[in-house]
This record gives C-alpha cells, sequence and structure tokens, in this order.
C-alpha cells in the first residue's frame, strides 16, 4: 500500500471517529429561536433601477427644456446630428449627478433614523456631519455642472451668428415670421414677460 494510500485511510478513521464520537450532539439546542431573536422589521430591497431610471428622465427633460430655450428659434441647428447626440451625452452625465444626489439623500436619511434608535456614538455624528458636507458639494456640482451647460449652448449660439436671447435683435426671420402670423409669442417676446413677471414679483416682496 502506498504512502498516499495509508494518508487516505488514516484520514478516514480520525473521521470516522470524530462521527462516532458525536452521534448524540444535538445541533439544533444551540441555535437560536425564532422568539428569541430581535424584531427586524420588514427588509425592504431598494430599487436602484427605478430611481436611476427617474434620474434619466428628469434629465433628459431638463436637457430639452434647455436645448429648446436657446435653440428653439434655430430649427436647423436644433435638429443636427451633433446637437442631439451632445444634448443625450450632456443628459446621462446630468442624469448621474442627480442619482448620486439621490443616494446621498438616502444614505443621510438612513443615517439619521440609526441616530434615533439610539446610536449617539461620536463616530455617528461624525459620519451624519461628513454626509451633510456631501450634500452641499453635491448640490454645488450640480448647480456648476447645469451653468456650464447653459454656458455652451449660450455661446453656441453667440459663435453662429446670433444675438444673445434678451437682445432685442434676437429672432430676425423668425420674428417677421410672427408678426405675419398675428399674436404669436416668441422667445425673447416671453422671457420680456417672464422678467417683468419676476420683477413685479421683487418689487412686491419689497414693498412688504
Amino acid at each position: 500500500m502506498s504512502k498516499i494510500e495509508n494518508e487516505k485511510n488514516r484520514i478516514k478513521d480520525e473521521f470516522d471517529e470524530i462521527q462516532s464520537s458525536n452521534e448524540e450532539f444535538d445541533i439544533n439546542k444551540h441555535l437560536a429561536k425564532i422568539e428569541d431573536l430581535p424584531d427586524l422589521g420588514e427588509i425592504e430591497i431598494y430599487d436602484y433601477d427605478s430611481d436611476l431610471t427617474v434620474a434619466i428622465q428628469e434629465s433628459m427633460n431638463v436637457l430639452e427644456s434647455l436645448v429648446d430655450l436657446y435653440l428653439s428659434d434655430i430649427p436647423q441647428l436644433k435638429e443636427h446630428p451633433y446637437i442631439k447626440n451632445k444634448m443625450k451625452e450632456d443628459a446621462k452625465i446630468y442624469a448621474e449627478t442627480i442619482f448620486l444626489q439621490k443616494m446621498t439623500r438616502k444614505n443621510f436619511l438612513s443615517q439619521l433614523r440609526q441616530v434615533d434608535n439610539g446610536d449617539n456614538s461620536a463616530r455617528m455624528h461624525e459620519v451624519v456631519n461628513q454626509t451633510i458636507a456631501q450634500i452641499r458639494e453635491n448640490s454645488k456640482f450640480a448647480s456648476s455642472q447645469k451653468t456650464e451647460l447653459e454656458k455652451f449652448y449660450k455661446t453656441l449660439r453667440k459663435d453662429i451668428g446670433y444675438e444673445e436671447i434678451d437682445n432685442p435683435n434676437i429672432q430676425k426671420k423668425t420674428e417677421e415670421s410672427n408678426d405675419k402670423e398675428g399674436d404669436i409669442l416668441d422667445n425673447r417676446k416671453l422671457n420680456d414677460l417672464i422678467k417683468k413677471a419676476m420683477n413685479n414679483s421683487d418689487d412686491n416682496k419689497k414693498k412688504k
């Protein structure tokens, strides 16, 4: 008999001996009963994909309204393949920002619940403060990102020879067409109405 077979037999004999010596061992006696376990409540599986889908939709709505604001009077540019692809790409990037904001907020609420449940350790309060700082950073980043997107489309229309939106000469061909058709509001007129409404609102606040 070879050394390998001898070793196998030795291990088998030891295993059989261990099993025979513990035949009366009942594992159930050493397991916790259900009634002895703490009530952890219902376990909810969070739907991250759903949140991501909502973030993408919100982002696309922002980009579509932004492009419409700056390029609605230049249909040939608005419908250009590059602009369409860039809008989709910008929407994906902005969606990630929205999603991170949602997840940070979710994490923050979870931490507050831990504190409410009695976790008042110094480390826990440190984590909460760090999350608050992160929420602020996320908000600043989202705001700066939106500003950069607005800057791009605003600069784009200027580079191709169109004036800024609040300029009286913004719509040369489009404005002439609208005047012929009647009281159709173009972007400039609509922006003027919005500005008037905002100014009136500010004046009313100052009077109060």
